[in-house]
């Protein structure tokens, strides 16, 4: 009850300080602005007809409270947060901040910088990163602990490029975030950009040029699981899916300060919301359902609910049955979701479920993947071993980590031959491409070159190994070469799909080929494995300029440019012809215009004839604009 009662306070306090330093917008000039120099400064403060109050360790400046009255420059001559309050009359302005970092060490990461009352975080009794008096010590979780707090607090917060350039600076709210990673020395937490506080977004593509240009929220993660380990699990495993038609979270690992203090490397993070979604997908962020766990969360599961009772209803042997749930749910979205999951074996995948459509006609339920920490051997040397194409199909799973509720639709659609056999198809596309033993290893060592210059002073300020760093990369390595083979044969001990067979497809240059509608091989030889009573898809696209000509290899020549193959030799090999063609029709007729979503005629296209010859009657395939 104490423990409420000042926490009570506290944010009470706290949310004061910003509604009465919001009233007014001055301007106060600071001398020298935030960021690093190589020996201390002198800061002069100006805001005519103002009594300007300042800190230096993070404290709110409060007239007649907290905070120094400004009488002349302040020198500042280690790392510090300046933080300073204008007021005039009765009036008081926004706290600003200005972080002053002294002969840091140079970084290939940004650095950011937070400034919150050192109370807040610290007080032995109401402080968010102790447990505080009333957390239960004999059990894992510490439930009463101050860090399972939820509120919301103000502080300052800037944002630093490589080349020291302070690109964001502005009041923000503070939470913590996270599950039972908040039990560890570095908790993570989350900013939140409101109008109350300054400004409603934060105006910078921190994921660089490739990412959004604005933010409402931004994630701090200390690795979640991974913490002391790899800590950069999560980023690595989601990186491998990230062109995938799948929702992930950006990413970026930066230098954390805390009033002036290092905190160490947090990966910055997309927050996972309605306004991630709108931000990533042409939706209003106010109309779609965003489901959680089981279903809970933002939006009404009503639907889907009803989806769930009638697959329990109806088998999806029949194909009518199949239709209605793949109206609902985008299959492939789900299906890559689940084959991410396996393969990584993620272990708390079933308490990690997030799924999402929009409040449209004809929308469907799409998985978000996020939080795989517990992946690629998070906890076991030899988990690439693992069944875990059993452990999502389970139907008798524990509460935890799979109960029977996460393994239900992977179950219940497997029931259907058509998508058995894209499902393991597409796992085997996955395995041959983007979890290919040689590319999964290439990106371990790209993220090992990224963290390797700044680990040092993380492992430092932590007390963590630098041995134990590496021996957790090392056991990713071992994941990765290890992985795909033992993944084929749990397919075979799962599946009737026969023996494993090699695939060699060769390109020649002139097009491309479609394998199973989900692979576009180049001109280069492909070579994959495949399964002998699965049979595979091939599709020869031309290249503008070429026509397909055949098909060659153990199948003879075939002309068709759609093939369906089974694999009877090992290794099988084919190998698609095309040539130069200049098509009768070029140069005669001409795309004149284009009307997408014209609500009178609907899509419509004009040709035009620039030709004294009459043209054939011209088949058009049907494809939706846009």
């Amino acid at each position: 009850m104490r423990k409420f009662i000042y926490t009570a306070i506290a944010v009470f306090f706290w949310h004061w300080v910003v509604a009465q330093s919001g009233k007014s917008d001055w301007t106060v000039e600071v001398s020298v602005p935030g960021g690093f120099y190589q020996t201390g400064v002198e800061v002069s403060l100006l805001c005519p007809e103002c009594r300007l109050y300042y800190t230096t360790d993070g404290t709110s400046p409060v007239a007649g409270r907290t905070g120094q009255l400004y009488k002349g420059p302040i020198s500042i001559q280690s790392t510090s947060a300046l933080r300073v309050l204008a007021i005039k009359g009765q009036e008081k302005s926004r706290i600003i901040s200005h972080t002053y970092f002294i002969d840091e060490p140079s970084s290939t990461f940004p650095v950011v910088s937070i400034t919150i009352p050192p109370d807040i975080l610290f007080n032995p009794s109401t402080g968010l990163f102790v447990k505080g008096p009333n957390a239960v010590d004999t059990l894992l979780k510490q439930p009463g602990a101050n860090f399972w707090s939820k509120d919301e607090f103000p502080i300052n917060a800037e944002i630093f490029e490589t080349d020291g350039t302070c690109v964001f600076r502005s009041q923000m709210g503070f939470r913590l975030f996270g599950g039972m990673s908040r039990l560890f020395p570095q908790k993570s937490f989350a900013i939140v950009a409101r109008d109350r506080y300054g400004v409603n977004r934060i105006d910078h593509p921190v994921f660089g040029k490739s990412g959004l240009k604005k933010f409402k929220f931004l994630v701090f993660r200390n690795s979640g699981s991974d913490f002391g380990k790899t800590h950069f699990r999560d980023a690595f495993m989601t990186s491998l899916v990230e062109k995938w038609d799948m929702d992930v979270q950006d990413f970026r690992p930066s230098h954390v300060y805390i009033n002036g203090k290092y905190w160490g490397i947090y990966n910055i993070r997309e927050k996972i919301n309605r306004y991630f979604l709108a931000a990533h997908h042409d939706v209003d962020k106010d109309s779609l359902d965003l489901l959680e766990h089981r279903y809970s969360r933002k939006g009404k599961p009503g639907d889907y609910l009803q989806l769930l009772q009638f697959m329990e209803k109806n088998s999806l042997v029949d194909p009518v049955n199949y239709a209605r749930v793949e109206s609902e749910i985008d299959v492939q979205n789900f299906m890559d979701y689940e084959i991410a999951q396996i393969y990584f074996d993620n272990q708390d995948a079933g308490g990690n479920i997030r799924y999402w459509r929009p409040k449209e006609p004809g929308s469907r339920w799409r998985w978000i993947l996020y939080d795989t920490d517990w992946g690629f051997g998070l906890h076991e040397d030899q988990a690439y071993m693992n069944n875990s194409l059993a452990f999502h199909t389970a139907s008798v799973g524990p509460a935890w980590p799979n109960p029977p509720w996460s393994t239900f639709i992977l179950r219940h659609l497997l029931e259907n031959p058509e998508f058995k056999r894209a499902f393991i198809n597409r796992f085997a596309d996955h395995l041959n491409t983007s979890f290919a033993s040689f590319d999964v290893e290439n990106r371990i060592d790209w993220f090992q070159r990224l963290y390797e210059p700044e680990m040092p002073r993380h492992l430092d300020r932590w007390n963590l190994s630098e041995e134990r760093w590496l021996a957790e990369i090392e056991k990713l390595r071992v994941f990765a070469r290890k992985r795909p083979e033992y993944v084929r044969m749990h397919i075979m001990e799962k599946f009737d799909v026969g023996k494993m067979r090699d695939l060699e497809v060769e390109v020649d240059e002139g097009g491309t080929v479609k394998l199973n509608g989900n692979l576009l091989l180049k001109p280069k030889l492909f070579r994959g494995v495949y399964f002998e009573k699965i049979p595979i898809r091939l599709e020869a696209v031309p290249a503008l300029g070429f026509r397909f000509v055949r098909w060659e290899g153990a199948i003879g020549n075939v002309k068709s440019p759609v093939l369906t193959l089974t694999l009877r030799d090992d290794p099988t090999r084919i190998r698609a012809v095309f040539e130069r063609f200049d098509h009768p029709l070029a140069g005669k007729i001409l795309i004149n215009e284009i009307a997408c979503n014209d609500k009178e005629a609907g899509d419509w296209i004009e040709l035009y004839n620039q030709s004294a010859e009459t043209v054939p009657a011209l088949r058009l395939d049907a494809h939706r604009c846009g």
